[in-house]
């Protein structure tokens, strides 16, 4: 069987590379610094569809395993946070509207696209 047959057979919960982070602000006279939340496997779903020829704001589902990080917090994304993911070569980015986990080791992640 041809490696192209065989990961197209292969269908994964988590098949696109993503990154989340959140701008942490900064005390008195010091800079804001952009956080990485999360950095790893997501999923994407669009919400809504393209209106003729015309390009709108999309909001998107993104989906994350539900994992701690290293001060054994559960990862769940803020509002505002921003999302990059890279879809077959594309990457877009999103901000992060609302994030809901589930008993099932998810994290459905609310957000409206930003950039085409």
């Amino acid at each position: 069987m041809s490696n192209w047959l065989r990961s197209r057979e292969e269908i994964l919960e988590y098949p696109y590379i993503g990154t989340i982070t959140r701008i942490e602000e900064g005390d008195g006279m010091e800079e804001d610094t952009a956080v990485v939340v999360y950095e790893g496997a997501m999923d994407e779903h669009m919400r809504e569809d393209e209106s003729g020829n015309v390009l709108q704001t999309s909001s998107y589902i993104i989906s994350i395993p539900l994992i701690k990080d290293s001060e054994e917090r559960y990862i769940i994304p803020k509002k505002g946070d921003k999302i990059e993911i890279e879809v077959f070569g594309d990457k877009f980015t999103l901000t992060v509207d609302n994030a809901e986990p589930s008993q099932l080791g998810g994290v459905s992640v609310y957000a409206t696209r930003n950039s085409w």
